[in-house]
């Protein structure tokens, strides 16, 4: 197949799964796929980056967790450097293919990096290296340019989408509600059950191996892995609780509910993740979670959450899956 043909094969299979609910990640991971399979690549990347900040893994094929966790340590390299000005191709008898300071992770005898740009914004950087000395070639370049645009779309999209999803009260990777309306609902259960004098429960779960999954296998495996968390937790809930999740933090509320029969809940989420060895590679998620109820072990938010989150301490020092509830 001609070079033209395997760019227009590509572009359209990239847009045509713009219809399915996949993340811009995953869009972009199936790119990077596609090129490692039309191309003689060692490996290829998309590096997001965000107003000075060190560039993020936006997606990659062929690199290594080492590498990934070298690049976040250092914070920059000169071949990102340079593609943030413009395109780069280092071939033939280019000094600096030579220089380790320019080397992408493989000893490869050309490299390609370009801005991946929309309106004039540089959203990040897109990059490939090769064990072919000649592989881009003008028409070669096209495509790869090409492709780098189809990554600041993706990229852009992202943003988008994250912006959008500050604005309701919903976790955007898990489907959970957030932080601020966590807040909110206990507000309102509390003030509830001091009137109706019934009890409200509360469970906390710290997500431990969290930033380890992420800075090894990338935010996809590791979104993947919350969104199924997620749902394994709400799977094990009354349709009544209220679910938040923050960061590595999972915060439940449970109305009208008694600390015993909480922590038999919590049991139960436990039980399911000794089970599910939710993860990938030898990163699996674990949690520490934390049980305490109103109005027994604190009569207001500013003393029943410190409660809870003591317990999720707790939990965290026992190691793998815990849980502990806050004695009376």
């Amino acid at each position: 197949m001609s070079p033209l043909k395997t760019r227009i094969r590509i572009e359209t299979e990239i847009l045509g799964r713009l219809e399915k609910r996949s993340s811009e990640e995953e869009q972009a991971s199936h790119l990077m796929s596609l090129m490692m399979d039309n191309y003689p690549l060692l490996s290829t990347a998309v590096l997001a980056v965000d107003g000075g900040k060190s560039p993020v893994v936006f997606a990659h094929r062929g690199l290594s967790g080492n590498f990934i966790k070298e690049l976040y340590a250092k914070g920059t390299m000169p071949l990102l450097e340079a593609a943030l000005s413009g395109e780069v191709v280092l071939q033939g008898d280019d000094p600096r293919l030579s220089d380790p300071a320019w080397r992408f992770e493989h000893e490869g005898k050309s490299r390609y990096a370009a801005p991946c740009r929309l309106q004039g914004e540089t959203l990040g950087v897109f990059l490939a290296d090769s064990g072919e000395t000649d592989l881009f070639h003008p028409e070669t370049r096209e495509a790869f340019l090409s492709y780098a645009r189809l990554s600041a779309f993706l990229l852009a999209l992202r943003s988008f989408h994250q912006k959008i999803s500050r604005l309701p009260d919903v976790d955007s990777v898990t489907g959970l509600h957030n932080f601020k309306f966590f807040h909110e609902v206990l507000h309102q259960e509390l003030t509830r059950a001091n009137k109706f004098g019934h009890p409200v429960s509360l469970l906390f779960l710290k997500i431990r191996n969290l930033r380890q999954m992420n800075d090894v296998y990338g935010h996809v495996a590791a979104d993947r892995a919350l969104v199924e968390l997620a749902r394994l937790v709400r799977s094990r809930l009354r349709d009544v609780d209220y679910i938040a999740r923050s960061g590595s933090m999972i915060h439940i509320i449970m109305p009208q509910m008694e600390k015993g029969d909480a922590a038999t809940a919590a049991s139960m989420v436990l039980a399911a993740m000794n089970a599910s060895h939710l993860g990938v590679g030898d990163v699996l998620l674990k949690t520490a979670i934390g049980v305490a109820s109103y109005p027994k072990d604190g009569d207001s938010e500013r003393v029943l959450i410190p409660h809870v989150e003591a317990m999720v301490h707790e939990s965290a020092r026992k190691g793998e899956n815990a849980v502990t509830v806050f004695k009376d």
